[in-house]
């Protein structure tokens, strides 16, 4: 056994310790390494990425839902305008058959017809407006073709006299002179008419207060 005298006088620095026991071939004992936490790093990268596409998500849903909303009220307006043109145009081409029969006032045979045209358009608020229109119009006297003789004088040579007994061929002529003349026979203080048979195959018109 070999004994090594360690001189106390020199610096501790200096100073080497021998384990005398330990066998020089034996490999040193390492030790061992402690496992890296990795599962935080990933979870954290894993909530990143979630919350990232739920953004995403919601933003280009949000601009979806905005470009529809865009898209659709431009159709509305787009339908909106077109329907008003229809409308408009619908009505500038009744007003040009009125401006054409209204030379100081229809006659009731002019009325019947732009009363026809009325009564066959579909949209309602341009039928308002003809109707609107027409009613506005006087009714001069003419020698309407679908009259017949007047059971009075007075009656023929005022076909706009509503306390006289008007005669017709037919209800449907009786009917289409009362419709025509409607604004002027209200004004005048009359309230509905009534039409009835002479058994003759004539048909008499007679206006009511």
């Amino acid at each position: 056994m070999e004994v090594f005298q360690l001189n106390n006088q020199e610096p501790k620095s200096r100073v080497q310790r021998y384990n005398f026991n330990q066998d020089p071939n034996r490999p040193m004992r390492q030790r061992p390494r402690k496992p890296r936490r990795w599962w935080p790093w990933v979870m954290t990268l894993l909530t990143l990425a979630i919350a990232i596409l739920l953004v995403l998500g919601i933003t280009h849903h949000n601009n979806s839902a905005s470009n529809t909303v865009s898209s659709s009220s431009n159709s509305a307006s787009l339908v909106a305008k077109a329907s008003s043109v229809s409308e408009q145009s619908a009505y500038e081409s009744f007003k040009d058959k009125y401006d054409g029969y209204n030379d100081n006032g229809l006659t009731v045979s002019q009325k019947q017809k732009l009363q026809n045209v009325i009564n066959d358009e579909s949209n309602s608020a341009v039928q308002a407006r003809e109707q609107k229109l027409l009613n506005q119009a006087q009714t001069k006297s003419s020698n309407a073709s679908n009259t017949s003789t007047s059971s009075s004088s007075a009656s023929n040579q005022n076909p706009t006299s509503f306390d006289s007994v008007h005669t017709f061929s037919s209800v449907a002529d009786a009917q289409s002179w009362a419709q025509a003349s409607k604004n002027q026979w209200l004004q005048a203080g009359y309230t509905t008419y009534t039409i009835t048979s002479d058994g003759q195959g004539n048909y008499n018109l007679q206006f009511v207060r």
